[in-house]
């Protein structure tokens, strides 16, 4: 009986050995586990974070090229390695160069998100030839149609020249050194010292030249801001010397400093322009293919530009600079014409702008 129950104790003995080891291994099994996991989860942690920052580092060097396009809240994704990310913007309230793109990356049960913050810091360059900066139109009036002067008009201009007739009567007089037409010349009262030249060739009047022009003066305008679609909006000191109405121009103001330009009709009678030019731009462009009045009173500093449309100048109108018309210009009364700065105007600046981003933060 004793030795029965020493082989019975033996067995008990041995059994709880053997679950003590048991349970050990089954706590060392499972700890093993859990650092596996921990060290699963931390690797795809850190794989998530550096999914995330080339998402973002993506996103960075795309919107650097063009910043225009976190405008229009710039997004992206894609999948990375073991896991995906996805950038999106977050514009400034306020601020249109200043924003932040934020990336998430995911692989497995990892996730992390970084974001940068970004101010585009735009550089303006010039090229620097001056010979580019004046637009020489050859003569101080240019007119497409024919040129019918009457009354007591006068004209302190170098160069005359009309495609179809030129009629110059009544009390008119001019320093005009050359008067020259397409058709024939008629002056009642010629001066001695002044060539008339009948049967010329024409001169184109909307050359590409001029257009290029005319559109730099556009886009300057844009730049600066100062696109208008009425003429009651349009300030008499339009920002940069430039201002470009799209609409209806008769709610303009008629007075101011600056180059006015109207993409539509724009008549002026009954009211008088009073308009000095900047920076030698010209004074007053209208795109339109009607007829442009000018009625006394009228005092105009600069070129005056009607490529499309025709031109009246009606009682005493003064203006100081060259004259383009694309079609037909009559004056009545007393209106006086005078070689302003020459035979031209200047250009706005041919300036360049390009992104410069930056970053200003990490997150």
């Amino acid at each position: 009986m004793k030795r029965k129950r020493e082989e019975g104790s033996a067995i008990l003995v041995v059994l709880g050995i053997i679950a003590v080891v048991s349970i050990a291994i089954g706590m060392l099994d499972f700890t093993a586990s859990q650092q596996m996991r921990s060290s699963q989860i931390t690797r795809e942690m850190l794989k998530a974070r550096l999914i995330a920052e080339s998402g973002l580092n993506k996103a960075y060097n795309s919107v650097k090229k063009d910043f225009s396009k976190v405008s229009s809240g710039y997004t992206d994704a894609a999948s990375f390695g073991d896991g995906t990310y996805a950038v999106k913007t977050l514009l400034t309230a306020g601020n249109a160069n200043r924003v932040q793109l934020v990336s998430e990356g995911k692989c497995g049960l990892g996730k992390a998100v970084v974001s940068v913050d970004l101010e585009n810091r735009p550089i303006t360059t010039s090229d620097g030839d001056t010979a580019d900066d004046y637009f020489d139109l050859l003569f101080d009036l240019l007119v497409g149609g024919t040129l019918d002067l009457k009354g007591n008009f006068k004209a302190n201009v170098t160069d005359i020249h009309a495609n179809g007739n030129a009629t110059i009567t009544g009390s008119a007089e001019t320093d005009a050194k050359t008067v020259s037409s397409g058709g024939t010349v008629t002056w009642k009262k010629p001066n001695g010292t002044v060539t008339l030249l009948s049967n010329q060739s024409s001169v184109e009047i909307l050359s590409d030249a001029l257009v290029a022009a005319i559109n730099q003066f556009i886009e300057y305008a844009a730049e600066n801001d100062a696109v208008y679609g009425s003429g009651s909006d349009i300030p008499s000191s339009p920002p940069g010397g430039v201002a470009y109405c799209t609409g209806d121009a008769s709610g303009w103001s008629r007075t101011g400093s600056g180059c006015f330009i109207f993409a539509g009709d724009a008549s002026f009678q009954g009211n008088a322009v009073n308009v000095s030019s900047v920076d030698g731009y010209p004074a007053i462009i209208v795109l339109g293919s009607g007829e442009v009045k000018f009625n006394s009173g009228t005092e105009v500093h600069g070129a005056i530009l009607v490529p499309n449309g025709s031109v009246r100048l009606n009682g005493h109108a003064a203006i100081y600079g060259a004259i383009l018309v694309g079609q037909g210009m009559t004056g009545n009364g007393t209106a006086d014409l005078y070689a302003g700065d020459g035979q031209g105007f200047n250009l706005p600046p041919d300036e360049t702008t390009t992104d410069n981003v930056v970053v200003t933060a990490w997150h």
